[in-house]
């Protein structure tokens, strides 16, 4: 018992120094190490008391209830018995030694034992228990001394926690020499007075009984004293052996020791609302190693999180330790860290929540994205929160997805600074349609936001196709050419990839095919990325089934093996697009039109009354004789035998006209070296008025009863 009231009394200092010691083991000395009994004396007989060590698993909790330590004594005529007992409880197991083999020759002899756990690898300490044989008087035949006049142990004094500036050497003898491994401690007389401790001795092994120092191979032990947690006066002994050897009484006093700990009192965990301050102080006791109150102790405040300000400080503590401030913040959670000045390690967080005002909540990123299977989406999903128009910083946002296959980064995020949370989204593994809603609860209301977000298969996706003159949506006919939108055909180009001298069926692995399997291929005159917009240029084959209403075809789109999606085409007998370029002159979109000396009309060059002008035009539909498809340059031969162009006339009827009336038409001919463009010549009216340069310019096909209109456009005059 006397072992186990000195454990208690020292063990508070020991942690103080060395806190690796509580829980860096799994296996430690409790009580019992070093002792020394004689069972011949006649003051005895002195008995072993129980060997005790505490285990503990990897986290420094209690091993559980009934683990096995296994207890192996070893001792020179001993016959060496193993023994197990459990654990309790408290992960403590404990072992009654009957060692004291007869000996000869020595008036001690030592006993090692080593407590190992088997489930823990085997891990273990070992105990040092030392028999001894009587001498004159009956008493051990050992003697020990200190190093004091009159072997007194010392008056000591000092403050909480902290190490005496003098220590006590302890020498212990015997025939033939020196006796180690006897435990020395210091033992407080009473209880609940002031305790003192031995510090650990250098080279001690891990898992040693806290408090006590072993006599090394000289016989000889040294404690310097370390004070323990309570404040006040009282006496110690110095005890040799276990139950050996008492010396003492001696004086002992233990003032407060220097500032070491903080410990919180009140005002964490509130919930306020920006700007208000919390109805709690945060208040703090600065406290010595033992729990006593420090006296004109200074502290820190910061707020370390968050934006707060801080109010009525109080970084000096009084008589009973207590520091304080207030705080109002502003955006959180915010975090508020008191610390010791002179040790900013030594510190406590007090964390404050803030309530989430929100008035209004948006999307700051395009609400409409797509991507490929697998493959992230361009933007993050950005929002933005606001109360009043200001922003909100530490709001909760949650993001979920409603439909579709997303993944997201997170599931939720919290609002910055500037009102902003974020999460990044890649498209799942199942092509098409998803929605994630984006959403903030304030003060009872929810506010979403709804993001639509398109999964695109491996291969292109064909988002429209138009007439390549006029832009039409779905406006497209046998030889004309067409603008084909979507994605995935052009990934791996920046800026535009043309056919080699004509439009080519493949063109940077990319090809079009009208009704698969076997339909046939559209000739691609080029394909273009201009930044992140894939676009490309094709020719509709000849061959394909066209009429008035149109007929529907089946376009898919190959790039690099990997086909499209099947998009449907309305292909129509006739689908007249006017070519327009820019006017550099005023930013305007005309007709391309080319006067009779081969310069472009534009504003600076307008068109004469009674010149004759050439247009250029895609959608007119077969000539005669018949087009095919890609034809670039028809020749004949001549009388001479010479291959010269093929005129190829245009068989539609169709109607040009100028400012609303109608204009001769001279030529209509597919255009030479070209691919799906037809030229028209035709006369300005000499009877045109009024003139300018904004002219309404457009044409029309007739078929059957039907007037096909192309797009409209302006012709300068003057």
């Amino acid at each position: 018992m006397q072992n186990l009231k000195l454990f208690t009394g020292s063990f508070v200092a020991v942690l103080f120094l060395l806190p690796a010691l509580c829980f860096s083991q799994t296996i430690s000395i409790v009580s019992g190490n070093g002792q020394l009994v004689c069972p011949d004396c006649s003051g005895g007989p002195y008995t072993f008391a129980p060997l005790v060590v505490q285990v503990n698993n990897a986290n420094g909790t209690p091993a559980a209830v009934g683990t096995i330590v296994t207890w192996t004594p070893t001792q020179t005529g001993l016959t060496t018995v193993v023994t197990t007992s459990p654990t309790n409880s408290l992960g403590q197991a404990s072992y009654n030694f009957q060692g004291l083999a007869f000996f000869f020759g020595y008036n001690v002899l030592p006993a090692t034992v080593v407590a190992s756990v088997p489930a823990l690898n085997n891990i273990s300490v070992s105990f040092v228990e030392t028999s001894a044989v009587p001498g004159g008087g009956g008493a051990p035949a050992v003697t020990a001394s200190l190093n004091t006049v009159g072997n007194v142990p010392p008056a000591l004094s000092g403050q909480v926690g902290q190490q005496a500036t003098t220590s006590i050497t302890v020498f212990v003898t015997t025939f033939p020499g020196a006796v180690a491994g006897l435990a020395v401690a210091l033992k407080p007389v009473s209880s609940t007075g002031p305790s003192v401790s031995c510090a650990p001795q250098p080279g001690q092994p891990a898992g040693s009984e806290p408090g006590i120092v072993l006599t090394n191979a000289a016989g000889m032990a040294v404690c310097t004293p370390v004070f323990g947690g309570t404040i006040g006066t009282g006496t110690y002994t110095l005890v040799v052996g276990g139950n050996f050897l008492t010396f003492g009484p001696a004086d002992l006093t233990v003032a407060p020791g220097p500032p070491a700990i903080i410990k919180y009192i009140s005002g964490n965990n509130q919930t306020v609302n920006p700007g208000v301050t919390a109805p709690l102080t945060l208040t703090a006791e600065v406290t010595d190693l033992g729990g006593n109150p420090s006296d004109n102790a200074v502290v820190t405040w910061n707020v370390t999180e968050g934006t707060a300000t801080l109010s009525s400080v109080v970084s000096t503590s009084n008589s009973t330790g207590v520091v304080s401030a207030r705080v109002t913040p502003t955006a959180g959670p915010v975090q508020v860290t008191v610390a010791l000045a002179s040790n900013k390690s030594v510190q406590y967080v007090f964390t404050i929540t803030v309530n989430v005002v929100v008035t209004s909540f948006s999307a700051v990123s395009a609400t409409t994205q797509s991507a490929k299977i697998g493959q992230a989406f361009p933007d993050p999903l950005i929002v933005q929160a606001n109360d009043n128009g200001v922003p909100v910083q530490g709001a909760t946002v949650s993001f979920v997805v409603i439909s579709g296959s997303v993944n997201l980064s997170a599931p939720s995020a919290v609002t910055n600074a500037e009102g902003q949370a974020q999460v990044s989204a890649t498209a799942g593994a199942t092509a098409g349609p998803a929605v994630v809603s984006a959403g903030v609860t304030s003060a009872g209301k929810t506010y979403t936001v709804q993001f639509n977000l398109t999964v695109n298969p491996l291969g292109p996706v064909i988002t429209g196709i138009a007439n390549a003159a006029g832009f039409q949506n779905q406006f497209v006919s046998p030889c004309s050419l067409a603008y084909i939108t979507g994605s995935g055909f052009a990934d791996n180009i920046q800026g535009v990839v043309a056919a080699f001298i004509e439009p080519q069926d493949m063109v940077n692995g990319v090809t079009v095919q009208f009704n698969p399997p076997s339909g046939p291929y559209a000739p691609i005159l080029d394909i273009a990325n201009i930044s992140g917009q894939e676009s490309m240029g094709v020719q509709i084959p000849c061959n394909l089934p066209a009429g008035n209403p149109a007929v529907v075809s089946t376009m898919v789109v190959t790039a690099d093996t990997s086909p499209s999606a099947p998009f449907q085409v309305d292909i129509s007998t006739y689908s007249p697009g006017i070519f327009q370029a820019t006017d550099p002159a005023d930013g305007k979109l005309r007709a391309v039109l080319v006067r009779p000396d081969g310069s472009f009309v534009s504003t600076l060059n307008p068109a004469r009354l009674g010149e004759t002008i050439r247009m250029f035009v895609t959608g007119l539909g077969q000539t005669n004789p018949p087009l095919f498809t890609d034809e670039f340059d028809p020749l004949v031969p001549n009388p001479d035998g010479l291959l010269v162009p093929q005129l190829l006339p245009v068989t539609a009827n169709f109607t040009l006209g100028i400012n609303n009336s109608g204009v001769t038409v001279v030529a209509a001919n597919y255009a030479y070296g070209m691919v799906g463009v037809y030229e028209i010549d035709f006369v300005v009216p000499e009877n045109t008025s009024p003139v300018g340069n904004d002219l309404p310019f457009g044409m029309f096909v007739v078929q059957g009863t039907q007037a096909i209109f192309g797009n409209s456009s302006l012709i300068p005059v003057q």
